[in-house]
């Protein structure tokens, strides 16, 4: 294990390959495998060798995808520089300095009186990722919801484009998007979705209901499964010859929207 550092691996160009703050990094195939029986929930994200052959690197990596932990390919010399080693076996976990709260004590403890959470299924971008957390913690939304198997990790870059804010909001990772949906609709949370193809527009929307706010990913949106399980979608009128926004702005104007409301 590596003590609590920053570390990145650089190709020969300069670019950081690896762009994550953690607190160690827990490598070789036996110490991961341990890891993920007994807390799959501390991994950020495992690297492994482009070659995984070996039963135990198997093993590895469909007990990663069953607990839905992002998993990624690496080149030896690559793994060998995050583990800061030759011993890695071809395996290494990340394991972020982030607290994650349980969904169940966010919706215990609401930040609000109503609350309003945001979640993100599946974005790629960190930018895009910690930009939302800004505005998030911006508008004091109760908490920010990312899922275990999709979407970047929250990385170096995701804390820098947050501006310090993963530091503050309350982040939440689940590992199944639409039992999240049916919980927080049970707890009567409305569900709403930013959908570009969506009828009603995003200010027919009463936030100061309990709201959640459902951004779907770069490119795809949102799941036919967790379209399902939403109460509303709505979408940003544009009058210019773009047809879309950027997710992260699109967020900002769905929020300040709803602080608005609540505010108002």
């Amino acid at each position: 294990m590596k003590p609590p550092e920053k570390r990145g691996a650089k190709s020969g160009s300069g670019e950081l390959l690896f762009d994550v703050v953690m607190d160690k990094v827990v490598y070789g195939r036996n110490a991961v495998l341990e890891l993920l029986a007994s807390d799959p929930e501390k991994i950020e994200k495992i690297y492994m060798q482009f070659n995984t052959g070996h039963n135990k690197l198997k093993e590895i990596l469909i007990t990663a995808k069953r607990s839905r932990i992002p998993v990624g390919k690496a080149r030896l010399e690559k793994l060998g520089e995050m583990a800061g080693t030759t011993k890695h076996q071809g395996v290494c976990a990340l394991i972020s300095s982030v607290r994650y709260y349980r969904l169940e004590d966010i919706l215990q403890k609401p930040r609000n009186t109503n609350p309003l959470i945001v979640i993100l299924p599946g974005l790629n971008d960190p930018h895009n990722v910690g930009a939302i957390i800004r505005t998030a913690e911006a508008v004091a939304a109760d908490a920010v919801v990312l899922t275990g198997s999709k979407g970047a990790p929250v990385s170096a870059a995701v804390h820098k484009a947050s501006a310090g804010a993963v530091s503050h909001i309350r982040l939440c990772k689940v590992r199944n998007l639409a039992a999240c949906l049916r919980m927080l609709r049970e707890k009567s949370f409305q569900v709403v979705a930013a959908d570009m193809h969506a009828e009603k527009n995003y200010t027919d929307i009463d936030f100061r209901l309990p709201s959640a706010l459902v951004m779907g990913s770069e490119g795809k949106g949102i799941e036919p499964q967790s379209r399902e399980q939403c109460d509303f979608l709505v979408r940003i009128p544009m009058a210019g010859c773009v047809e879309s926004l950027n997710v992260s702005v699109s967020a900002g104007v769905l929020l300040y929207e709803a602080m608005r409301q609540r505010l108002g």
